[in-house]
C-alpha cells in the first residue's frame, strides 16, 4: 500500500510544473481534471553526474520522441481515438512549443504545453498497458507490477518506482538516481493520499500522471 513516509527527502535539482495555472490552461487533457493535475510534479532533474544540456527538442522532434519514447506510434490511415487526442492536444499547444533548439526556448508555458502532450500520449501508453491481462504482465512495457483491476490501496510503492525507471531510461537515456525515485514515490504517496483507495480509475490516473511526470521532464526535452 502507498502509505505516506514522513521522511524528508532532499529536492535536488526539481522543479514542480506550474500546476496553479492548469484551470487557465485548460490542463486537463486524456481525462484529467483539475484536481488530479493540482497533484502532478514533474520530475525535472539534472544531478552533477549528468551532462549539461546544449539544446531544446523542437515542437516536432519533442512530439515524435514522446511517441518513440513509449511506443504509441499511430498510423496515419488508421488512426485511433487516442491518436486523434494526441494530434488535437498537439496542434492546441504548439504555439507555446520551440521553434528551433536554443535553451532559451525552454520557458514555462513551454513546460506546461509539453505535460499536455505527454498526458495524452501517457493515456494512450497506460490505456495500452492496461489491455494485457492481470496474469501477463510480463508482456507490459512499463507498468508491470500494477494491478489495473484494483484501486490504489492494492499498489505499493514499488509498483511506481519500477514503472518510473523503466521510462525514465527510454525517455532520459540513463539510469536514475535513488532521490528521483525516492521523488517519484513521494508523489505517490501524497496523491493516494488524496485520492479513493478503492477506485480504479484513480490507479489508471496515478499511472498517467507518472508518466506525464517522466515525458515533460527537462532531462525528456533537452539533449
Amino acid at each position: 500500500m502507498l502509505k505516506y513516509n514522513p521522511k524528508k527527502f532532499t529536492r535536488f535539482g526539481v522543479a514542480g510544473v506550474l500546476v496553479s495555472a492548469s484551470a487557465l490552461l485548460g490542463f486537463n487533457c486524456s481525462g484529467f481534471g483539475t484536481a488530479d493535475m493540482a497533484a502532478l510534479t514533474s520530475v525535472m532533474s539534472k544531478t552533477e553526474e549528468t551532462q549539461v544540456p546544449v539544446a531544446v527538442l523542437s515542437s516536432e522532434q519533442l512530439l515524435k520522441a514522446m511517441l518513440s519514447v513509449t511506443g504509441t506510434e499511430g498510423i496515419e490511415d488508421n488512426a485511433t481515438a487516442e491518436d486523434k487526442l494526441i494530434s488535437s492536444t498537439y496542434d492546441e499547444r504548439s504555439g507555446s512549443l520551440p521553434s528551433g533548439q536554443d535553451l532559451k526556448l525552454a520557458t514555462g508555458p513551454m513546460q506546461i504545453s509539453a505535460a499536455n502532450i505527454a498526458s495524452a500520449v501517457c493515456a494512450k501508453a497506460v490505456d495500452r498497458e492496461r489491455e494485457v491481462a492481470e496474469d501477463a504482465r510480463e508482456r507490459r512495457l512499463f507498468f508491470r507490477e500494477m494491478d489495473f483491476s484494483k484501486g490504489l490501496s492494492a499498489q505499493n510503492s514499488n509498483s511506481v518506482s519500477m514503472a518510473f525507471e523503466r521510462l525514465a531510461r527510454n525517455a532520459w537515456r540513463r539510469d536514475v538516481s535513488d532521490q528521483e525515485v525516492d521523488q517519484i514515490v513521494e508523489f505517490a504517496q501524497e496523491f493516494s493520499r488524496e485520492a479513493s483507495p478503492t477506485d480504479v480509475a484513480q490507479t489508471r490516473m496515478l499511472a498517467i500522471s507518472t508518466c506525464t511526470a517522466v515525458l515533460s521532464s527537462i532531462d525528456a526535452i533537452t539533449y
